[in-house]
């Protein structure tokens, strides 16, 4: 009977490593952009659009529907002025998250139809502050900034 279990329980880690891995494969960058870049694409919207429009972006690279997701209605530039505040612990994990100064218009899409590639999403506009996550620029990042927005964290 102990070899049977022992059989089991690399099968069972693999099970477990393939979902945590799938846990949210639309947050994982592209291979041909920075995490910036990423960030950029999926949440930095100077003017806004309409959420089921603005999704079809980030659903072509992934190649899915993605639940839920923020639009900032600022620019790059301001988001990483952002990174420049003190940090905080962020919500999700590490030290690295920032505070925006003040609040901004921000647009959060949720997904109301996954098919996929016709997303369709409900949009709730609001001003809101929000936390940012910032690590070191990557090479293909500008260099005009110590530090970029990765991730957004929340929105408060």
């Amino acid at each position: 009977m102990a070899p049977a279990r022992a059989g089991f329980g690399p099968l069972l880690l693999l099970l477990l490593l393939g979902l945590w891995v799938a846990e949210d494969p639309v947050s994982a960058s592209p291979g041909n952009m920075t995490p910036a870049q990423w960030f950029e694409t999926q949440h930095v919207q100077p003017s806004p659009q309409g959420c089921n429009a603005a999704m079809r972006k980030i659903s072509k690279f992934s190649k899915c529907c993605k639940d839920l997701n923020t639009f900032l209605h600022e620019s790059f530039s301001s988001v990483a002025t952002t990174c420049q505040t003190p940090s905080t612990a962020c919500e999700s994990r590490g030290n690295n998250c920032h505070q925006s100064q003040k609040p901004v218009s921000l647009t959060k899409c949720k997904l109301t139809s996954r098919r996929y590639p016709d997303c369709k999403y409900k949009e709730k506009k609001q001003v809101a502050s929000y936390i940012v996550a910032c690590n070191p620029p990557k090479k293909g990042d500008s260099g005009k900034f110590k530090l970029v927005p990765v991730h957004l964290d929340k929105v408060l």
